[in-house]
């Protein structure tokens, strides 16, 4: 804890708790990837709270830097032992540091560190000394800052814009049927005429062959039968697609436009000259 000087936690304490706690990072020198790397993250928590705390309690900016030091000490020192020895470990650190400060100061700071870490203390041992398998994706994110608005003056009303979208997006739905109206069309013909094939294939007539007039009347209806199936089917996709487009022209017909702004003042101007 060397690098820490009066200076150094009076700079800490000054700023932002973000900001404060990146420039201890900095008189640290820590470098790591938050991200990345739980562990170091909060050992800079647990020194910043700690330098933080001696100073809301009032205590000389020396002393401030002794706390951070104590801090860092009981931390390294109590790695790896039980509540028990850790609790005698303070004790140790505590005839070491007793001189160092006031009684009053010294109080405050042992019990902070009984309502803090040693009340966390399993958690402390356990995020600290345990290997975790590290399972974290990271995906980079493009940003687009959104454009600059217009002025207001160029800009659109407010139910005049929502007018608009939902003009467009009943444009777009009956584009939409249009296109599919076609499409059934166009597949018709080609599903027609796949099926026909079909049903010659089936047949296997040889050339030449003198068919049945009786045959001949059974081979026509099953064709016209084919045929009706595919028209059939056509025509009812057809029609419901006919409806949905009306009902889209009704809605576009029926759209209350909004008033502009003009309208409304002349509507108003003209109610006053009634009253009056």
């Amino acid at each position: 804890m060397a690098s820490l000087t009066t200076e150094g936690v009076r700079r800490v304490a000054s700023l932002q708790k973000e900001d404060g706690r990146y420039f201890l990072m900095t008189l640290l020198n820590m470098d790591f990837d938050e991200d990345r790397d739980l562990k170091p993250g909060i050992l800079l928590d647990y020194l910043y709270n700690a330098i933080m705390f001696a100073v809301q309690k009032g205590f000389p900016w020396p002393n401030v830097v002794l706390v951070a030091r104590f801090s860092e000490e009981l931390l390294e020192e109590t790695m790896g032992i039980t509540i028990t020895e850790a609790i005698g470990m303070l004790k140790k650190k505590c005839d070491q540091y007793q001189y160092t400060m006031k009684p009053k100061q010294f109080k405050l700071l042992v019990n902070y560190f009984l309502e803090t870490f040693f009340k966390h203390y399993r958690l402390y041992q356990f995020v600290l000394l345990e290997v975790r398998e590290m399972d974290q994706t990271i995906h980079n994110l493009e940003v687009y800052v959104p454009q600059k608005p217009l002025a207001l003056k160029d800009g659109t009303e407010a139910d005049v814009w929502i007018y608009q979208k939902r003009i467009s997006e009943l444009n777009e739905t009956e584009n939409q049927l249009q296109a599919e109206m076609l499409f059934l069309r166009q597949t018709s013909q080609l599903e027609s005429e796949r099926k026909l094939e079909q049903f010659y294939q089936r047949l296997k007539l040889k050339d030449k062959i003198v068919l049945e007039s009786e045959k001949v009347e059974k081979i026509v209806k099953e064709a016209q039968d084919i045929l009706m199936k595919i028209a059939s089917e056509t025509l009812e996709n057809v029609i419901r697609t006919s409806f949905e487009i009306l009902d889209i022209k009704l809605q576009k017909r029926v759209l209350p436009q909004p008033a502009s702004n003009a309208n409304v003042l002349k509507k108003k101007i003209l109610s006053k000259f009634k009253k009056s």
